[in-house]
């Protein structure tokens, strides 16, 4: 479903707010920060202030980027600061799911809410409030970037900057979840002032990390297609680097999926998955209590040991 389908009802919920509030997933990347500065930016284009919800204490390299250099574009707070929540618009981006919104506890909490995302729709997926879902579209920058053409909103560069950020991410430099639209609203904001420079910033890595990541890479272990890689059994990662490192593994030639298991707390196990499409990765990682969609999944194990996971994941890939 396209945003303008449901613009009528978008603007008679945004009009009608006393206060609004932009929250998207824990652990955000930029994608989801990035939407919520530049959907904040288009509130205020209607006269609307907004403010975002932001929980994490920790941030990924780009994400903490965007927070400094944008930090007149936009107000924060922490969930525990939110009031008067009767009267007051929550707009979900980036996720349709309750358990990985900054705080849960805020879907219940308010009676209006807008939920824009590209992620699969599911049985676990938000039902409160009005959902545009755009299972077809690279990212929720891109559903933004559409929908702000069709409305011949004013963009500039910054603005321009943070929307091809999100494109990018989510279709990792255009190798994956890709259409001819990523493709045409890259374009369309390259025009609006966009920097390839500026994103690339945004997405450059630490050596250290990425040092850390071929490591994990090198444990890979090949089956029809498949690549597994596991942490060691003692290191703790954080998901920013499964993912990334399931990315990798992703580029390589006859690969088309890859997981990546690694510990990511004292009792926690995380999975990582990426998919070139034709293996829906987001099946597989629902088998062990996660979800996805069919491009990138995750799931996070409680309780097990590293060779319990992996077992696991091979009896389903088994199976495929």
């Amino acid at each position: 479903m396209k945003i303008f389908e449901k613009k009528k009802e978008l603007l008679n919920s945004i009009n009608k707010a006393s206060q609004i509030y932009i929250v998207a997933h824990k652990n955000m990347d930029l994608d989801a920060i990035n939407s919520c500065i530049a959907f904040s930016y288009y509130l205020k284009t209607l006269n609307k202030e907004s403010t975002i919800i932001i929980d994490d204490i920790k941030h990924e390299s780009g994400v903490k980027k965007v927070l400094e250099d944008y930090s007149s574009m936009y107000k924060a707070v922490k969930s525990k600061d939110v009031s008067n929540t009767d009267e007051s618009l929550l707009i979900i981006l980036d996720t349709n799911k309750q358990g990985l919104v900054q705080n849960s506890e805020l879907v219940d909490q308010f009676i209006n809410i807008i939920n824009i995302d590209h992620h699969d729709y599911k049985t676990s997926s938000i039902k409160k409030g009005l959902s545009i879902i755009d299972e077809n579209s690279s990212s929720t920058c891109e559903m933004l970037t559409e929908f702000f053409e069709k409305e011949k909103l004013e963009l500039n560069s910054k603005v321009s900057n943070l929307l091809l950020g999100g494109i990018v991410l989510d279709t990792n430099y255009f190798q994956l979840k890709t259409t001819k639209e990523s493709f045409y609203y890259s374009y369309y904001l390259m025009n609006k002032g966009a920097s390839m420079e500026y994103v690339n910033t945004l997405l450059k890595q630490n050596l250290d990390d990425y040092v850390k990541r071929l490591k994990i890479i090198a444990s890979v272990k090949k089956r029809k297609g498949i690549a597994i890689s596991r942490g060691k059994r003692n290191n703790i990662y954080n998901k920013e680097e499964l993912a990334k490192a399931a990315d990798i593994l992703l580029t390589f030639k006859n690969i088309k999926a890859s997981f990546v298991i690694g510990r990511i707390s004292k009792d926690e196990i995380g999975i990582s998955a990426r998919s070139m499409g034709g293996i829906k990765v987001g099946k597989i990682m629902e088998k062990l209590g996660g979800g996805g969609d069919e491009f990138e999944a995750a799931t996070v194990i409680k309780s097990q040991k590293i060779d319990e996971v992996v077992s696991s994941l091979n009896k389903i890939i088994k199976d495929i």
